[in-house]
């Protein structure tokens, strides 16, 4: 392997295990829920709250960070907000009362979802070539670390450890990855002219289109995070079984290879979307209105496999209608997905609390069907032409 093969795998590693760590983060975190609302009493509906502030966070940055990003370079901002994860994580680890916990929480939200959209912007970025397999890979190393954190924390949960060992993990590896980050190389690692056949990733800026695929993530975030949050809970309250977190473990699980698949037809991405949302919701229904526990566990895999496929599609969409400004465009997405995730997230323990959580994970279901409807509306919007030319912001 030649030296640049190296170096081009670092940074392609370091992407991947920063996008992986959010995944852990996230799931560890939908886990550890129901034992940090224990500790600090809180309701369902308090629950819901406590659950949606990480992803609000996720509404500030996009609009301030992402174009900053593409305009004095990722790496520096991925070191400030790595930095900002470690002091977060540090502020859990000490909380003492749910306001706290909250300010912790918050400030960790703030930071994985800028180092997300960052992160994909950067391979985007640097590697016009093979940007859209690797899209669909990192976001699939999203899906293992949130396989990962319901079986790690499970354990120790278990094993009467503290949730708050989830933030000490999360602390130590965020600390490595931004000694790593500040040591590698972000130069630009393809030209499109090593392959006259390759397609460009810039498009002209097409914020119609941006806007569209933004609202098919507010509403598939929405419907993760309230899915996610809430399962547990319902498949062990209502369908009466244990080890009940193994349901979240296999839907995350079915996410890694959807993902991985969907780099590799990223050219395919408005039939690739189109049929992960049909299936997403006829999985989803069925999970609602089964009576057995056993087969609601079972139905999460590939409810998994079709959810996996719609964050990846959109993704590698987004960067059609980017015009060069990745992170821009991939914060604005982010940004939807923050507003869905704590929006649906509250309402969806409110509905639990009052009507129940059957309902809820069906009210969900109803909710995700309009992805359907936008998902064919984009099969026939055009793509803007290609525009040449890119910023320099990636290479610093």
């Amino acid at each position: 392997m030649t030296k640049k093969a190296v170096k081009q795998n670092i940074l392609v590693w370091l992407m991947y295990f920063a996008v992986f760590l959010n995944g852990f983060e996230a799931a560890g975190y939908q886990t550890s829920l129901g034992n940090i609302g224990n500790e600090y009493a809180l309701s369902k509906a308090g629950m819901g709250v406590l659950a949606s502030v990480q992803l609000i966070a996720g509404l500030v940055s996009p609009f301030v960070f992402g174009p900053l990003a593409d305009r004095f370079g990722k790496r520096k901002l991925l070191g400030v907000f790595f930095a900002l994860e470690i002091a977060a994580c540090a502020v859990l680890i000490l909380s003492r009362g749910y306001v706290l916990f909250g300010v912790g929480i918050f400030f960790i939200g703030l930071s994985v979802s800028t180092i997300q959209y960052i992160a994909i912007a950067a391979l985007a970025d640097l590697f016009p070539i093979s940007g859209g397999k690797k899209i669909g890979t990192v976001t699939g190393f999203y899906s293992f670390g949130a396989v990962a954190a319901p079986l790690v924390c499970g354990y120790y949960l278990n094993h009467n450890f503290s949730w708050k060992l989830l933030f000490i993990l999360i602390g130590i590896a965020a600390a490595a990855e931004m000694a790593a980050v500040f040591s590698t190389d972000f130069s630009l690692q393809e030209s499109t002219q090593q392959d006259s056949t390759a397609e460009t990733i810039n498009g002209a800026w097409h914020l119609s289109g941006l806007l569209l695929l933004c609202a098919v993530m507010f509403i598939y975030v929405g419907y993760e995070n309230g899915f996610a949050f809430f399962v547990n809970s319902y498949i062990s309250g209502v369908l009466k079984i244990s080890h009940s977190y193994l349901a979240l473990s296999l839907f995350w699980l079915a996410m890694i290879p959807s993902r991985v698949i969907c780099g590799y037809l990223s050219r395919q991405n408005r039939l690739t979307l189109a049929a992960a949302s049909i299936g997403a919701v006829i999985i989803s229904l069925a999970v609602g209105l089964t009576k057995s526990g056993i087969l609601a566990v079972i139905l999460c895999f590939p409810l998994g496999f079709f959810c996996g496929a719609i964050y990846p599609s959109v993704l590698t969409r987004s960067i059609d209608f980017s015009g060069g400004k990745t992170a821009t465009a991939t914060g604005m997405i982010t940004a939807a997905t923050g507003f869905g995730g704590a929006f649906v997230t509250i309402i969806t323990g409110v509905i639990s609390q009052h009507l129940g959580l059957q309902r809820a994970v069906l009210s969900l279901t109803v909710f995700l069907a309009a992805d359907i409807i936008l998902a064919f509306i984009l099969i026939v919007k055009r793509n803007p032409k290609s525009i040449s030319g890119r910023t320099e912001a990636y290479t610093k």
